[in-house]
């Protein structure tokens, strides 16, 4: 467990809830929390294996200091009319004063992905409603989430496709994180979309993302920076510190004229130092070291315009005649170059910020996000750009 006053400076509390009972000793897996009456309800996965054979029940803890939790007896077990793939509980008040609602990610009998719905009137004992959503969701759905922002309520699903390994050892994963914007009926418990499901992330590192409301009324997501392939999990530098993956940073929501946008929260300006601008229409110049911001508002969001960082580790561009912002990184498991892009009739604004092994693109105020990791020589500082127009500033900060 980790705590925060500001979401930028976190400490570590150790563990909050670990795996020492049947129904999760084989793993306390991702979920949610709520509080209500003055106590916290932590929900999660608990995972169990015999034989081969897993078992996955949504379980919770309560605690009323935020520091130890008490499991509870209770479980939801899995419905027949799904396998064990059930999993990632994400709970969320009804708009009256008797009702939960529980999303749980899933898959049905006939291997196709689906949000399944719950609901509670005590948050312990839990009753299951229906199949919530099955639209497309490959074979198995994981981390739901649903929320209202400015009358339209999102609803949020990872669909997964698990294949044999060429190897013929356990299983490869192809998965990503995606919204659908729509109407739940708050009373029915019915979900009706509104439009096509999007990319949270036009990345290559974006996952389980979950959202919260803060104390000033923000709704807050976090996500996983992962869905590295095999290769790139085996060699990934960091294995060496314990850990592979990274989370995001935390962004602020908001719904406009029909796009969901992603603004970094403001409290990560703080740690703005060493600030630079850069004026003429190409250049180069040294990183202090890995970890900056990139800022630039464009008076031409028409004009051709490229930018490397890292020498080159990773290169952004903009073809105006194409209409087409163009990503790529080096991939350091076999040193290629990887490739995304998206359609954008202009490029008014970017704000990157780059972390020792992570870099997050904003595109257009947060119209759309790029976020991947990254690894190369700590000597590799260079930025290189060329396109700036003229009153064009690329501003620089030390982060």
């Amino acid at each position: 467990m980790f705590t925060s006053l500001d979401m930028i400076h976190w400490e570590n509390r150790g563990s909050a809830i670990l795996p020492d009972r049947e129904e999760d000793e084989h793993g306390v897996h991702s979920g949610s929390a709520v509080v209500h009456d003055e106590k916290l309800y932590v929900f999660y996965t608990g995972s169990n294996k015999e034989n081969g054979i897993r078992t996955s029940r949504q379980c919770v803890a309560v605690s009323r200091n935020g520091r130890s939790f008490m499991k509870q007896p209770v479980c939801v077990e899995t419905p027949s009319c799904f396998t064990q793939h059930h999993r990632d509980p994400k709970v969320i008040p009804g708009q009256d004063q008797d009702r939960w609602w529980m999303l749980v990610g899933a898959q049905k009998e006939n291997l196709t992905g689906a949000i399944a719905l719950y609901s509670s009137q005590d948050l312990i004992h839990w009753i299951y409603e229906r199949v919530l959503y099955d639209q497309n969701l490959d074979q198995v759905c994981e981390c739901p989430d649903l929320f209202s922002l400015n009358g339209t309520d999102i609803l949020v699903c990872c669909p997964q496709t698990r294949k044999p390994a060429p190897d013929g050892q356990g299983e490869t994963v192809d998965s990503y994180a995606a919204y659908v914007p729509g109407r739940f009926d708050w009373q029915k418990g019915t979900f009706s979309s509104s439009g096509p499901r999007q990319r949270f992330d036009r990345g290559f590192d974006f996952y389980s993302p979950q959202t919260f409301i803060d104390d000033r009324g923000r709704r807050i997501l976090t996500g996983w920076m992962s869905r590295m392939d095999d290769g790139q999990e085996s060699t990934c530098p960091t294995r060496a510190l314990g850990y592979i993956h990274c989370l995001v940073l935390p962004r602020v929501l908001s719904w406009e004229n029909g796009t969901l946008y992603q603004r970094p929260i403001e409290e990560v300006f703080q740690l703005r130092h060493n600030a630079h601008t850069y004026c003429s229409s190409q250049g180069s110049f040294q990183a202090e070291n890995g970890h900056f911001e990139l800022r630039l508002v464009r008076t031409a969001p028409t004009a051709a315009l490229s930018l490397s960082l890292r020498n080159h580790t990773i290169d952004i561009s903009y073809d105006p005649e194409r209409q087409i912002l163009q990503v790529s990184r080096q991939n350091w498991a076999d040193n290629g170059v990887q490739t995304r892009d998206i359609p954008l009739p202009v490029l008014t604004e970017l704000d990157i910020f780059s972390d020792a092994s992570s870099v997050e693109i904003f595109i257009n105020n947060g119209a759309a996000v790029f976020s991947m990791r990254y690894f190369t020589g700590v000597e590799n500082l260079r930025i290189d750009y060329t396109g700036l127009a003229q009153e064009e500033r690329l501003e620089y900060y030390t982060l």
